[in-house]
C-alpha cells in the first residue's frame, strides 16, 4: 500500500495521534499535498523589483495575520532567505516561535512571490486547501506532536523538515474542506467578537485601576476622609520621626554612609493636600542593596531561592520561576542581601528595570541578585503605600522611567533610587488610602481573573472547534463528493506519468 495515502480505518505507525476518520476521508503524508520547502525562482524579476518581506516578528500568534508593509529588493533577497508565492502556508519551525502558534497562510500578493526569516518552512497546497492546511498546522494538536519531535540545542530547537513531510494530516474531500473552512472561518469570527469585547473590558478595567492609583497617592481618594477626620500626625511629622529613629543619613547596606542629599526641590512638584509631606525616597528607607557578583559557583544548590529579575513584576511577586543557590554563611554579602516580608524589590538593570514588587510572604532564605535592587522601609507600615505609589504609572512609575539610563542594557542606580520624590501622608490617612485601594483593587482583580477565564474559554473553544472539524463531526459529509484516496490516487498516477515522461526525454537526449 502507498503510505502516502492511508485508508481512514486503518492502523498506522506514522502517526501516533492519528483517530478513526470517515469513510470518504483519509490519512495523508503532508509532503504528498502540500510540498515542504518546494523550489521557488525569482527569474524574471528584475534585480531592483520589491518584494514582500516576512521577519518573524511580522507573523502573528495563532490568528494567521501577516504584516505585509516590509519590502526588499530581489538583489537583497536572492540569498540567504526562504522564498514563497501567494496561497503557501508559512509554518515557524524555532522555539518557541513554532509553540506560540507562528503559522499563517500567505494571502494574493501583487507581485506574487517573497522573501522571509529562514526559520519559517514553506508549504505549498497541491491538494489540500490552504486555510484548510494551515487550520491543521495551527491547531495545537498538531503542534504539540511537533513540539515532541524538535531536535537541537536548548533554545535554538526546530522542528526537521522530515518531521513536517512525513507527518499525517487527516484528508477530507475537497468539496467537504471548502464547507469545512467555510464554517470555521464563521465560527471563529464570532468567537472573535466576543474576544473584542473581552478586550474592551480589559483596556476599561485597566483604565480605572490607573485612575485608582493616581487617585490614591495624590489624596483625591481621601478627599472627603479628610473633610472629617483630624490626623494626629501629619506627613512632616512621620518624617521627622523616621529621621529621629533612623539618624539624617540613615547606613542604605551599601558599604558607607549615604551621603547627604540637599533639600528636596519642591517647585515643579505638585501641590499636596494639607497635611502631606514631599519626601525623598532615600529617607524612607533604612536599607537599600542588591546582589552579590560572586555567588556563580554557589547556583543551582541547595534550597535556597535566588531572587531574579524574572520573579519581580509589577507589583506581584512571580513564584512560577525559581533559582536556588546555596551561599556558605560565612559570607559577609549572605546578610546583606537576604530579603524579608514587607521588603520592595525592583529590577535595576535589563529590560525590566523600573518593574518593582512587595514581598507580601514569609521569605525565609530569599536572597536578591545582582540585578534587583532590595529596598527596606524604615517602617513596615510605608511599605504597601510605596508600592503603590512606585508602579503607579502617573506617579513612581512615570517618574522611575525618566531615570532610568543605556539604550542598550538599561540601569537604575542606586542614587537615582534614593532620589525619586516620594508624597507622604499623614499615618492614619496612609491607612485608610490602603483600606480603600485594597478593597477596590481587589474587585478589579476578580473582574480581571473573570476575563481572563473567559479568554481562555474562547482559545479552548477555538481548539475544539479544529478537534472537531478534523475529526469529519464539524460539517455532514456529502455522499457524492469524491473521496480524497481518488484525489491521491489520481495525484500519484499524474506524478507517475510526469516521471515517465522526464526518464524518456532524457534518454532521447543520450541517443538511446
Amino acid at each position: 500500500m502507498d503510505m502516502t495515502a492511508i485508508p481512514a480505518t486503518s492502523e498506522n505507525d506514522a502517526n501516533e495521534e492519528s483517530w478513526e476518520l470517515p469513510s470518504s476521508w483519509c490519512w495523508a503524508k503532508i509532503d504528498r499535498v502540500a510540498p515542504v520547502n518546494p523550489s521557488t525562482t525569482f527569474d524574471g524579476l528584475p534585480d531592483d523589483a520589491e518584494l514582500p518581506f516576512i521577519p518573524m516578528a511580522a507573523v502573528a500568534e495563532e490568528t494567521g495575520l501577516i504584516d505585509l508593509s516590509a519590502r526588499r529588493p530581489v538583489s537583497a533577497v536572492a540569498k540567504g532567505y526562504v522564498r514563497f508565492q501567494q496561497g503557501d502556508v508559512l509554518f515557524a519551525k524555532i522555539t518557541p516561535c513554532m509553540e506560540n502558534g507562528k503559522v499563517a497562510p500567505v494571502p494574493s500578493l501583487a507581485e506574487h512571490f517573497g522573501a522571509g526569516s529562514t526559520e519559517f518552512h514553506v508549504l505549498r497546497p497541491l491538494a489540500v486547501e490552504q486555510r484548510y492546511l494551515w487550520y491543521w498546522l495551527v491547531s495545537r494538536r498538531f503542534r504539540h506532536i511537533a513540539q515532541r519531535n524538535m531536535s537541537g540545542s536548548a533554545g535554538q530547537l526546530r522542528v526537521p523538515t522530515a518531521f513536517v513531510r512525513d507527518s499525517l494530516i487527516p484528508l477530507a474531500p475537497t468539496a467537504e474542506q471548502g464547507r469545512i473552512v467555510e464554517r470555521i472561518d464563521s465560527l471563529f469570527a464570532e468567537i472573535a467578537e466576543g474576544e473584542a469585547a473581552l478586550e474592551d473590558a480589559r483596556k476599561g478595567l485597566e483604565t480605572f485601576r490607573r485612575t485608582l492609583l493616581k487617585a490614591a497617592v495624590t489624596g483625591e481618594l481621601t478627599r472627603d476622609w479628610r473633610d472629617n477626620n483630624q490626623p494626629n500626625e501629619t506627613g512632616h511629622g512621620l518624617l521627622a520621626r523616621i529621621k529621629a529613629e533612623c539618624g539624617a543619613t540613615p547606613k542604605l547596606a551599601r558599604g558607607k554612609k549615604a551621603a547627604a542629599s540637599p533639600p528636596l526641590d519642591t517647585s515643579d512638584l505638585p501641590e499636596l493636600p494639607e497635611g502631606w509631606a514631599w519626601a525623598r525616597l532615600g529617607q524612607l528607607l533604612s536599607h537599600l542593596t542588591s546582589g552579590s557578583r560572586d555567588w556563580a559557583e554557589y547556583y543551582d544548590k541547595g534550597s535556597k531561592v535566588f531572587v531574579m529579575a524574572q520573579n519581580v513584576r509589577p507589583g506581584r511577586f512571580n513564584h512560577a520561576y525559581t533559582k536556588h543557590v546555596d551561599p556558605p554563611n560565612h559570607l559577609k554579602d549572605v546578610e546583606r542581601s537576604r530579603i524579608q516580608r514587607d521588603d520592595l524589590l525592583i529590577t535595576i538593570v535589563g529590560a525590566n528595570t523600573g518593574d518593582l514588587c512587595r514581598v507580601d510572604f514569609n521569605a525565609t532564605d530569599y536572597f536578591v541578585c545582582q540585578s534587583v535592587a532590595l529596598m527596606r522601609p524604615a517602617l513596615a507600615e510605608l511599605s504597601e503605600y510605596l508600592e503603590i505609589y512606585l508602579i503607579a504609572p502617573d506617579s513612581g512609575r512615570r517618574d522611575m522611567q525618566k531615570v532610568i539610563y543605556g539604550a542598550g542594557r538599561p540601569h537604575l542606580s542606586f542614587d537615582q533610587i534614593e532620589a525619586l520624590p516620594i508624597p507622604l501622608p499623614p499615618p492614619a490617612e496612609m491607612l485608610e488610602i490602603l483600606r480603600r485601594t485594597s478593597e477596590l483593587l481587589g474587585a478589579y482583580s476578580d473582574t480581571l481573573m473573570m476575563l481572563e477565564a473567559e479568554t481562555a474559554d474562547a482559545a479552548r473553544l477555538r481548539q475544539a472547534i479544529l478537534k472537531s472539524a478534523f475529526e469529519g463531526t464539524l460539517v455532514p459529509q456529502n455522499p457524492a463528493d469524491e473521496p480524497a484516496s481518488t484525489i491521491l490516487e489520481r495525484l500519484q498516477q499524474s506524478a507517475q506519468r510526469a516521471k515517465a515522461g522526464h526518464r524518456g526525454l532524457r534518454k532521447a537526449r543520450n541517443g538511446g
